[in-house]
């Protein structure tokens, strides 16, 4: 017989006395906090300690969940949530916005709360000629691999490509935050409820996705297939 879990909140703040007796600061949040938890949703957890000598990333098993655990110092944590900010991907500092805090020693946790809340608030940057070209000429070279192709195996993973890159186009171009698998549906939904829909509508059909993918791109200046853009220096 398989025994109820704990609540989440009551269950995370058991793997932080355990695990985490030193910590400034310890959050839990994600889809498990909200109703988009679903049966397999984990804890996502956040841990500040006075000093590490690197960022951890643990994947363990307590009390019944899964637990995601990122382990950081306040430098790191600094470091981390500015180089999200600058890719567009939210996903640790909307935690630290939203999320159950657990620990806070030293009020870190209250100033990373509001801080969070309003560089969320604001928004990513908006998208540069450069990132929106890279993207255009990413999509349009999927989308003649896919006209081009008649493998069946083939088609299936560009068009998978086609749809991740459909969406991204669309949230970059929107100034809207990013996102990876579910999360990048779920900011579609949220930024573009119409093409959200109709890409889900295309999902296994190769020629409706690739009218939305068109669509999109005649959006922002239609599909490019002249690209110059100077590479990083290597070290």
């Amino acid at each position: 017989m398989t025994l109820p879990r704990e609540e989440p909140v009551v269950a995370a703040a058991a793997v932080a006395r355990h695990l985490l007796p030193r910590a400034r600061l310890v959050v839990v949040g994600g889809s498990v906090l909200t109703a988009l938890g679903t049966p397999m949703s984990d804890l996502d957890m956040v841990a500040v300690l006075p000093r590490v000598t690197a960022p951890r990333h643990r994947a363990l098993r307590r009390r019944g969940w899964p637990v995601e655990l990122l382990v950081h110092d306040e430098r790191t944590l600094a470091a981390h949530c500015a180089d999200g900010f600058r890719r567009r991907w939210p996903g640790i500092p909307r935690l630290l916005a939203q999320g159950e805090i657990l620990v806070d020693e030293d009020g870190l946790g209250a100033r990373l709360r509001t801080e969070m809340r309003q560089r969320l608030a604001d928004g990513p940057a908006p998208a540069t000629a450069a990132e929106t070209d890279a993207l255009r000429y990413e999509l349009t070279d999927l989308l003649d691999d896919l006209a081009g192709t008649d493998d069946a195996g083939e088609a299936a993973f560009v068009a998978a490509r086609v749809l991740t890159k459909t969406a991204q186009l669309a949230l970059l171009t929107a100034r809207h935050w990013q996102g990876n698998g579910k999360w990048l549906l779920r900011e579609l939904r949220t930024a573009r409820p119409d093409l959200a829909a109709r890409l889900t509508a295309a999902a296994g059909d190769p020629a409706a996705l690739a009218q939305a993918a068109r669509a999109t791109l005649r959006e922002v200046g239609g599909e490019l297939r002249e690209y110059d853009v100077a590479q990083p220096r290597q070290p």
